[in-house]
C-alpha cells in the first residue's frame, strides 16, 4: 500500500468526523438553546422505574427531563424520608414563570390544582413524570418542614396507588361484613315464608272469593233490571209532570200577585191625592174631611198590614215550588230510594 492510499484513508476518517460532530451539534442545538428552569417535587411513594433522564409529560407532550432522584433527608436537615425529584422543564411551554416560586402567577396555577404524579408507560415498568391539574381538595401538598432551593410543585397519588388503596378499602370492608349471621338471616326469612304459606288456605280463601264475585255479578244484574223497568221510567215521567204542573201553577199565581203588590202604592198615593182635592174643595167641611183622613190612614193600614201577608204568601208558594224541584232531581238521581226508601241491608259474605 502506497502513501496516497494512506493519504485517502486519513482524509476519509477526519471528513466522517467533522460530518458526526457536525452533525450532533446540529440535532442537540434546540435542546441546548432552549430556556430551562429546574423544578423539584417531593414523593410520598415507591419511584421504582423512574431514572434520570425520564421524562415529564404535560397531558402528552413532553416539557422536561429527570435530572436527580434523592431522598430529602440526604439534602435537607428532616426526619421525613420523601423521594426528593429534580427536573429540567422547558419555561417558554408554559404561560406563567417557572423559575420564581413567590410569583403569583406561579402560586396562582398551584392553587388550580397544578400537580405532578408518576405514572407508568405501558407494560414494561418504565416510568415518568405527569403534571396536569387536579382537584387540589383531594390531592394537597406534602407536609415539608424544610425550604425547598427550587421552585416546588405538589404532587399527587399516583393511579396505581389510588387504585390499590381502593381496591385494599373493598377488601377491608368485605372482612367486616357478617357472612355467616347474613346467611342465617336469610335461611331463617325463607322458613318463615314457607310455613307461612303452608298454613294459609288457598282453596278455601279461592271459594270464598268466587262466591263473592258471583253474589256481585247477581246484584248488578238486578239493578241493571230495575233501572230499565218500565215502571221505574213511568214514575219518572209522571213525577216530572207533577213538578211541571206545579211550577206552571206558581209562575201563574206569582205574577197576579206580584202585580197586586206592585199596584198598592199607587193606589195608595191616587187616594192621598183625592184627599188632597177634597180638602181643596171642600174647605168648609172640617169635621168631614177629618173623618175622611182618618178612614185613609185606617185603608193604608190594612192595606200595608195586607201587604206583608200577601208577600208571605208568594215566599211559601216560592219554597214549594223549590222543595218539588229537588223531589224531582232526588228521583232522577236515585230513583231505588224514592221507590224502596232505604238502601237495602249488606251482603252477609260482604260482612265477613
Amino acid at each position: 500500500m502506497n502513501k496516497l492510499s494512506y493519504f485517502k484513508i486519513g482524509l476519509f476518517v477526519i471528513s466522517a468526523t467533522v460530518l458526526a460532530v457536525i452533525g450532533v451539534v446540529v440535532l442537540g442545538a434546540g435542546s441546548l438553546f432552549q430556556r430551562r428552569a429546574l423544578v423539584e417535587t417531593y414523593i410520598e411513594e415507591s419511584v421504582q422505574g423512574l431514572d434520570i433522564g425520564s421524562a415529564m409529560k404535560f397531558r402528552g407532550v413532553l416539557v422536561g427531563k429527570v435530572e436527580e432522584i434523592t431522598l430529602t433527608s440526604a439534602v435537607y436537615d428532616t426526619r421525613r424520608r420523601y423521594v426528593l425529584v429534580r427536573v429540567g422543564i422547558t419555561s417558554n411551554l408554559f404561560q406563567f414563570p417557572l423559575a420564581d416560586p413567590n410569583d403569583p402567577g406561579f402560586k396562582s396555577e398551584l392553587e388550580r390544582g397544578f400537580r405532578v404524579r408518576l405514572a407508568a408507560q405501558g407494560l414494561t415498568g418504565v416510568a415518568y413524570l405527569e403534571a396536569d391539574y387536579l382537584d387540589p381538595e383531594r390531592n394537597p401538598p406534602l407536609e415539608i418542614d424544610w425550604q425547598p432551593k427550587y421552585p416546588y410543585i405538589p404532587s399527587a397519588r399516583s393511579r396505581i396507588i389510588q387504585l390499590g388503596d381502593s381496591v385494599e378499602s373493598i377488601l377491608r370492608n368485605f372482612e367486616q361484613l357478617d357472612i355467616p349471621g347474613l346467611t342465617g338471616s336469610v335461611e331463617t326469612s325463607l322458613a318463615a315464608v314457607t310455613k307461612l304459606a303452608q298454613g294459609a288456605n288457598v282453596e278455601k280463601i279461592g271459594a270464598q272469593a268466587i262466591t263473592l264475585l258471583t253474589e256481585v255479578r247477581e246484584t248488578n244484574r238486578q239493578l241493571k233490571d230495575l233501572v230499565a223497568s218500565p215502571e221505574l221510567k213511568s214514575t219518572l215521567v209522571d213525577a216530572s209532570t207533577a213538578a211541571a204542573g206545579a211550577r206552571q201553577i206558581i209562575e201563574r199565581a206569582e205574577k197576579p200577585l206580584n202585580q197586586m203588590v206592585a199596584d198598592l202604592p199607587r193606589v195608595s198615593e191616587s187616594l192621598e191625592h183625592l184627599v188632597k182635592r177634597l180638602d181643596a174643595v171642600s174647605a168648609d167641611l172640617p169635621e168631614t174631611s177629618t173623618q175622611l183622613r182618618q178612614t185613609l190612614q185606617r185603608l193604608n193600614r190594612l192595606i200595608a198590614s195586607q201587604q206583608q201577608d200577601i208577600e208571605s204568601t208568594v215566599d211559601n208558594l216560592r219554597s214549594i215550588s223549590e222543595n218539588l224541584k229537588e223531589l224531582s232531581e232526588d228521583s232522577k238521581k236515585y230513583p231505588s230510594q224514592v221507590l224502596f226508601g232505604a238502601p237495602p241491608p249488606p251482603s252477609k259474605v260482604m260482612q265477613r
